[in-house]
């Protein structure tokens, strides 16, 4: 397990680097505030999407709507019973309706499955199939964000259409019904250099991102002992071994076992604190979860992914 360890470690180190690097960015205010949305939506609308569709187009896993809806169903799945558990428990911790309840449990269910977990995949497994996997597996994530997550927001049963006009969605949806019908050796060449370099910029301009995201957010963040501890508690022990859980009980492949185990090592998502803005939630306790598991996901990740790895027999 040690060996482990020192590989998630020396994986992530680049990551965290990058990601300090734009705290530090904000902090010198080397790059404005007002570029953070001009950032977003390059990121959300074409970066992110073209680096989708590189690691998808001519996959095999994603050329098989059964393994596409399964893992979909997975990624789904999994954070819908994240919300459902913490929103559960939330009580238990002195969280009710009007003190933060909502928002707690929607900012420490999901985890930040996409920007971080692609660079240690990378790092860790450097397989095509397997980023194909976590993006098929992402797609669910997104599903029950934009539903779930919602409507426990909102406190209302309703869906929210515009999830299937969102640039990574739609990568997928598009790489997949290429695949789907074997018309990706009939794009030219020069379109897939195109994506493949616009793609290869999106990991690390989107970690520059979280790391401004959080010396933003950190000023204004007002820490108590009683969210943070139960944040850290949750977010970083018990759902992880939720996951890791469901991932050695599910007769799943290593490919989708090893994206669960990343999975269950990420800290809190940033997106559910523009769904606190929207929806009437309390942005600041968003912040603070977001903040402190970000932070403490330094040291508990490596041991996480370590455990996983060893329990699962990867």
């Amino acid at each position: 397990m040690y060996s482990h360890i020192t590989a998630v470690i020396i994986a992530t180190i680049p990551v965290f680097l990058i990601v300090i690097l734009g705290v530090i960015l904000r902090k010198k205010k080397v790059i404005a505030s007002e570029t953070d949305k001009g950032l977003t939506a390059l990121l959300i609308n074409v970066l992110v999407p073209c680096f989708i569709l590189d690691s998808i187009l001519g996959s095999k896993v994603a050329s098989d709507l059964y393994n596409v809806t399964m893992l979909a169903a997975i990624g789904a799945g999994i954070v819908t019973i994240s919300l459902l558990f913490v929103f559960l428990i939330s009580p238990l911790i002195g969280m009710k309706k009007g003190s933060g309840r909502r928002s707690f449990t929607v900012a420490t269910s999901i985890q930040n499955y996409g920007f971080m977990v692609v660079p240690l995949i990378m790092s860790l497994y450097p397989d095509k199939e397997l980023l194909a996997t976590l993006f098929l597996h992402n797609l669910g994530v997104e599903l029950a964000m934009f539903t779930v997550a919602i409507m426990i927001f909102s406190g209302k049963l309703s869906l929210n259409p515009k999830i299937l006009l969102k640039g990574p969605v739609i990568a997928v949806l598009t790489g997949v019904s290429i695949n789907v019908c074997s018309l990706d050796s009939a794009i030219p060449s020069f379109i897939l250099t195109a994506v493949n370099t616009l793609g290869a910029s999106a990991i690390p301009l989107a970690l520059i991102a979280i790391g401004m995201c959080i010396g933003e957010v950190l000023p204004e963040t007002k820490f108590t002992l009683k969210i943070s501890l139960s944040a850290i508690a949750i977010r970083l022990l018990i759902l992880p071994l939720l996951i890791l859980t469901i991932a050695f009980i599910l007769p799943i492949d290593d490919n989708i076992k090893k994206v669960l185990v990343m999975q269950a090592a990420m800290p809190a998502a940033l997106f559910p604190i523009l769904l606190a803005r929207h929806y009437g939630g309390k942005p600041s306790l968003v912040a603070e979860v977001i903040v402190i598991t970000s932070i403490v996901s330094f040291i508990t990740m490596p041991f996480i992914v370590a455990l996983g790895t060893y329990l699962l027999g990867l």
